[in-house]
């Protein structure tokens, strides 16, 4: 039997965070979830999760923020972080990159584009 994926969510909009959990409570997750950059970074670094997604625009600390935290963390800094944003540009998808994050996703976005990105960094890990 495999052991279930941790996911922690990230996310100030409860609507998001809601949308993210619809997608996914059909599979074998276990989601956390953090409704401000401070209160994610405490969840991951107790939980230690195998992923996060994490909004970019939030108030207090941002998403660009909190990715360089788990970065500097030497306990979180190769955990996947994917950048969720509804900025659909390259300059704004560098950026992301550039602070850190291991893959963007813009919204909106289907279930499988997100099951695909999860399974994909997932098992890059695993591996």
């Amino acid at each position: 039997m495999t052991e279930k994926i941790t996911i922690l969510i990230i996310d100030d909009e409860i609507i998001s965070r809601y949308t993210i959990e619809a997608l996914l409570e059909s599979e074998n997750y276990t989601l956390l979830f953090a409704e401000d950059g401070k209160q994610g970074l405490e969840k991951a670094e107790v939980m230690v999760p195998d992923l996060v997604l994490l909004d970019v625009m939030m108030p207090g600390m941002n998403g660009f923020e909190v990715c360089r935290h788990l970065r500097a963390n030497p306990q979180l800094c190769l955990l996947p972080v994917v950048m969720v944003t509804a900025w659909d540009d390259p300059v704004a998808r560098q950026r992301c990159l550039d602070i850190g994050a291991t893959e963007v996703i813009c919204k909106p976005f289907s279930r499988d584009e997100l099951h695909t990105l999860i399974n994909q960094l997932t098992n890059e890990r695993q591996s």
